[in-house]
């Protein structure tokens, strides 16, 4: 009777313990509705106050909702430059934020204030364009051409347009396609790609707590590199890639970018090759760590973003793996690493920490703009994140040898 009593005791007090840190999980990733319920109030009436400015042309696009963080960021900025490419005014759409569900809808000035400038919200369009004055068209015709035939009709004096298809699907990211959009995106991105005042507080605190320091930059810290880590689903997503034999995604595909492309190179009539870079062994990644680290003698530090969680603890398993390697004395030389191994090596739970209450929603952008800042950087080309980061660091005038895709 009394080992039962003291069973029920212990399981009282495991399950009492259990609730406590679901609840303190659930509240710490609830983000700050104070907050997103302003953004929401400013951006209906920035919408507003420009539809009263005068006439415009309109063109509001068929657009990724619900997939990741990364993939709706690029869709959106690439539909954003078009819109301001063909001289309308881009109707953007609530951010569908995944980890809390498909319905969960952020502002998205949050993440892209940039793009929210001189453009109207979706409920702005609805009320300044009724359905019967609203002219629907299709535009997507394949691979080559796609930009150039999306700009010509969209020149026209429609004034509210509605795109029905999606124009920069999978096919068209993965092909040449996409080639001719890149002197025009690099220069949009330059000129509006920005991250909201919330973000870069956050991204400001991350860099001074994890003492991380980029070369341009006049604050103190550590030079560092970047590695992203894609682990978690993508093996079995490597593994249809190869079957299907496609290529890299956008920007690692432009020719500039061939020469950062570890050996051998990649060749998409083989499906062995596909697989080797679309997920790529430990030793393969640390060959790519490895180029960086001859190019930059000086960065004793990598920040390793990955995509561990609770469902893909595998991911810790490989991250400490590597963090052995590149901590040893034994792979640094083998590597021909000038200044020895690493001394330090943080990853994306470290940034994790630095967050407070209601910036759980900005992990992801800490990590692409840490590694858009570092002195180098190892990516996988398959990875719309990676591509990202990689233009991003273009924009910002990079270089390309100063990036490797695996």
């Amino acid at each position: 009777m009394f080992l039962r009593a003291k069973f029920f005791r212990f399981a009282f007090f495991v399950t009492f313990c259990s609730i406590l840190f679901l609840v303190y999980f659930y509240l710490r990733t609830r983000p700050s509705y104070s907050l997103y319920g302003q953004l929401n109030s400013q951006e209906a009436q920035d919408s507003e106050k420009l539809v009263k400015l005068g006439r415009r042309k309109y063109v509001m696009f068929k657009q990724l909702r619900g997939a990741g963080f990364n993939n709706q960021v690029q869709d959106i900025l690439l539909y954003h430059n078009l819109a301001l490419a063909s001289s309308r005014t881009y109707v953007y759409q609530p951010f569908v934020w995944r980890p809390r569900g498909e319905k969960s809808y952020v502002p998205l000035s949050v993440f892209l204030p940039g793009v929210t400038k001189d453009s109207i919200s979706s409920e702005a369009f609805q009320r300044t364009c009724p359905e019967e004055n609203v002219v629907h068209m299709s535009l997507y015709i394949g691979n080559e051409g796609q930009w150039e035939h999306a700009l010509k009709r969209l020149s026209g004096d429609e004034r509210c347009v509605v795109v029905d298809d999606w124009i920069f699907n999978w096919t068209f990211l993965a092909g040449t396609g996409l080639h001719p959009v890149w002197p025009s995106f690099q220069k949009y991105l330059q000129d509006h790609f920005e991250w909201s005042p919330a973000i870069l507080d956050l991204i400001h605190r991350t860099q001074s707590q994890l003492n991380l320091h980029r070369k341009t930059s006049p604050t103190g810290g550590e030079e560092y590199l970047a590695l992203h880590l894609r682990r978690g689903d993508f093996e079995s997503h490597c593994k249809y890639l190869s079957e299907v034999k496609m290529g890299f995604t956008t920007w690692a595909t432009l020719p500039n970018f061939q020469s950062s492309i570890l050996s051998p190179p990649l060749d998409t009539s083989n499906a062995t090759s596909v697989l080797i870079h679309c997920y790529p062994s430990l030793h393969r990644i640390l060959s790519g760590i490895s180029v960086q680290a001859r190019l930059h003698p000086n960065a004793r530090t990598i920040y390793v973003l990955h995509d561990g969680a609770i469902d893909h603890l595998g991911v810790y398993l490989q991250f400490y793996k590597l963090r052995e390697a590149i901590m040893s004395k034994e792979w640094a030389k083998k590597g021909h690493w000038p200044n020895g191994p690493m001394i330090r090596v943080l990853q994306s739970s470290d940034a994790d920490k630095v967050r407070t209450w209601g910036e759980n929603d900005y992990g992801v952008a800490v990590d692409v703009e840490l590694a858009r800042r570092a002195e180098g950087f190892i990516g996988n080309g398959y990875s719309s994140l990676s591509t990202q980061i990689a233009a991003l660091r273009l924009a910002d005038g990079g270089k390309t040898e100063d990036i490797t895709f695996i």
